[in-house]
This record gives structure tokens, C-alpha cells and sequence, in this order.
């Protein structure tokens, strides 16, 4: 951590125990971004929120400030439940500007991969990528491109519900380019997740496939415990976000389902027209995908099963909900071991073909099932998987 790191983090907790405008106490400190700090806070009738506190370094006539505060008018333009909700936006006696939002229960994907050593299984990956998917649709219907997709910024809550967070960077697709707050050539976002043309600095080629292109590292990253381009800096992250195509997802989990891979891949084309073309598309996608897995993995398997530690009072679980023609649907986990357990017999050869030979009435059971699964990854994730290759946990 820099110092400047622990300063803001000391900053942010002296703060605690502050009454802003006589209206929002804040109880506790949650987490310390680069650009906010953000509190559970209590309203003075008793309502329960999240406070997100513009950091102070940032000159008052900045654009950083106009962006903060625009957060909340992109996150609830989308006017989705998977995004969100900002309540308020104000500002101090002293110049202190701050966003009400919902305070959430649960935790950040970030956080759940490190609790995890670094890997989900394919089941829990794909309900996170279709809720996320989701929340999309909805917003690049509406214009909002978000272009800091990454897991600390999808928070999975105890609900199953997966809420993307920080609309911070996010931009409307039909702004004006003279007045956009972000110039040509400035590069903003994360070099992990990022794309070529976001790496480059082209804004006006964003559209909502830079979105899709972030859930995708965003995938890779959970599926094999790797960043899409491994270098020594960020710096050097950069140069191979903006120069190298993606590596496939099976060369770093060659055990991977090869429809899996194809959904991934596709997301991380390097050529924006060799991508899902939007949201919807790359849905549609990754629920073929988990009927055909789903199916596969129902099948008994004769070998020994690998030895993976239970999880405390997760084991023998059982659900049951209602599906889209009215039958019930059971998710057993009480075999779902979170290591993805790609290395079923025949996982391997399910192609593009099987996965576009799925039936769609088969298709609906992963929205579902969903919040089940989140729910279940969030309980369990302090199982430890061991990988047959590649490492515990992300390669900086």
C-alpha cells in the first residue's frame, strides 16, 4: 500500500461517527477506493444506507467531481435491479461531496475470489455472467456504457443477487464528443479487463461490446485463476491490452468444455466485430452453455471422486423451485464441489454444435436457478479449490 493509500484509508476513517448535513451518521467504514471512500450509514428516521464520500484530493473544479456525481444518474437510468440504486447526491458545509446509495449485504466478486484461492466452478461463474448479462442488456439498451467491468465492482449479495457497482467511468453512447468528460487519447478503467480500443484511448469506438469484452476477462480470470494478459505492471498490462490479442481461455484451463471456451473467446476478440454483438446475444450464449453442462453433468460418473474438502454446513443441500412451464426444477449441491470439475469424462469435446442444439425451453433454467447459486458460492467459497493446472490464485 502507498502512502498516499494510507493516508486516504486514515482520512476515511476519521470520518466515522460524522453526521453529514444533519441528516446521514456514519457507523462504519467499508472499503477505500481510489476515487471514494464508502460507509454503512443510518438516515436520522433510522433508514439504513451506504454513503460513498468523494475523496478530497480531487480539485473542486475537476471533472472528477461532475463524473462522481453523474454515477448516480447512469446507474439509475438503467432502471434495473441488478444495478445499483443511488438515493442522493449532496454536498457539505465544507465542500464534501457524497452519493446515497442502498447498503448491500453480501460481498464483491473480488473478495469472494481470494477467499476462494482464485477459482470458481463453471456453475457459479456462469449465474454470475447472466445476471451481469442481464444488467447490461438493460443498460445498453438505454445508451449507458459501463467501461470498469471488473470483480470489485460485481457485488454478489446474500439474497443470490448480483448488483454491478460504480457507474463512475460509465458514459452515454449518444453523448457529444466535444463536451464528454473523458478526452480522446485519456485512458480510464482497469488494465486487466480492458479492451484494445478502451487501452488506445478511442472513445468513440466504445459501444457496449467493451462492456462485454471486460466480462469476459472477468470470466477467464475466475475460470482459471489468470489474467488475460500476465506482465510485471500495470504499464506493460497496457501495452498488451492495446497490441496482443487475448490468449484462449483453453490454453490456461485445457480442460475446459470447448463451448465454454467459445463463449469466452468470443467476448475477448481482439476485432470488435468478432465479438457477441451485444448483450443479449452473449445471454442467450452462456445459457445455452449451462443447459448443455447442466445435462452433461448429470450423467453418472463411475470414477473416483476427487477429494475436496466439505463445506460446514453445506453439504446434502437440496432446492426446489418452479420453472418457466410450471414443473419443478431441484438443484442438487450436495455434489457440486466448487472446483469447476471440468474433467468429466466426453466435458471436453461439448462443442459450439451441442451447445446450439440445446432446446430453449432447457435454456431458462439457468435464470432460475441463479440466486440459488450465487447464494451457494457465497456460503461455500471458503473451499479452497486445487486446480489440475495453473496457479491458487491470480498472476499480477
Amino acid at each position: 500500500m502507498s502512502q498516499q493509500e494510507v493516508d486516504l484509508r486514515k482520512l476515511a476513517e476519521g470520518r466515522v461517527g460524522r453526521v453529514l448535513n444533519q441528516k446521514w451518521s456514519l457507523d462504519r467504514l467499508i472499503d477505500v477506493g481510489g476515487m471514494a471512500a464508502v460507509y454503512a450509514a443510518t438516515h436520522r428516521n433510522g433508514n439504513r444506507v451506504a454513503v460513498k464520500v468523494l475523496h478530497p484530493t480531487f480539485p473542486k473544479k475537476s471533472n472528477v467531481r461532475e463524473r462522481f456525481l453523474r454515477e448516480g444518474y447512469l446507474a439509475n437510468k438503467v432502471g434495473h435491479p441488478g444495478a445499483v440504486s443511488v438515493l442522493d447526491d449532496d454536498t457539505t458545509e465544507d465542500g464534501m461531496v457524497f452519493l446515497v446509495m442502498e447498503l448491500l449485504e453480501g460481498e464483491s466478486l473480488e473478495g469472494l475470489l481470494q477467499r476462494a484461492g482464485g477459482l470458481l466452478g463453471w456453475q457459479h461463474v456462469l449465474a454470475v455472467a447472466d445476471q451481469v448479462l442481464d444488467v447490461f442488456a438493460a443498460a445498453h439498451d438505454r445508451g449507458v456504457i459501463h467501461r470498469d467491468i471488473k470483480p470489485a465492482n460485481l457485488f454478489l449479495t446474500k439474497e443470490g443477487q448480483v448488483k454491478v457497482l460504480d457507474f463512475g467511468l460509465a458514459r452515454l453512447k449518444e453523448s457529444d464528443p466535444k463536451t464528454a468528460l473523458t478526452g480522446v487519447g485519456v485512458v480510464m478503467g482497469t488494465t486487466s479487463y480492458m479492451p484494445p480500443e478502451q487501452a488506445r484511448g478511442k472513445w468513440d469506438l466504445i459501444d457496449g461490446r467493451t462492456d462485454l469484452f471486460a466480462l469476459g476477462a472477468v470470466m477467464f480470470r475466475c475460470l482459471s485463476g489468470r489474467v488475460v494478459h500476465e506482465a510485471d505492471s500495470p504499464a506493460d498490462r497496457m501495452v498488451a491490452a492495446m497490441t496482443r490479442p487475448a490468449r484462449s481461455l483453453g490454453t490456461v484451463a485445457p480442460l475446459a468444455p470447448a463451448a465454454l471456451v467459445h463463449v469466452v473467446d468470443t467476448a475477448l476478440s481482439f476485432e470488435m466485430n468478432n465479438r457477441w454483438p451485444d448483450a443479449h446475444a452473449m445471454q442467450r450464449a452462456v445459457r445455452q452453455v449451462y443447459a448443455l453442462l447442466a445435462a452433461h453433468d448429470a450423467q453418472p460418473d463411475t470414477r473416483p471422486a476427487a477429494k475436496v474438502p466439505a463445506a460446514s454446513g453445506s453439504v446434502d443441500v437440496q432446492f426446489s423451485s418452479k420453472g418457466s412451464d410450471g414443473a419443478s426444477i431441484q438443484v442438487d449441491l450436495s455434489d457440486m464441489n466448487i472446483a469447476s470439475r471440468m474433467d468429466l469424462p466426453g466435458d471436453h469435446a461439448l462443442g459450439i454444435d451441442d451447445m446450439l442444439s440445446i432446446p430453449p425451453e432447457l435454456m431458462d433454467r439457468l435464470p432460475e436457478v441463479s440466486a440459488i447459486l450465487v447464494e451457494d458460492v457465497l456460503s461455500r467459497a471458503d473451499i479452497v479449490i486445487e486446480p489440475h493446472d495453473g496457479p491458487k490464485g491470480p498472476k499480477k
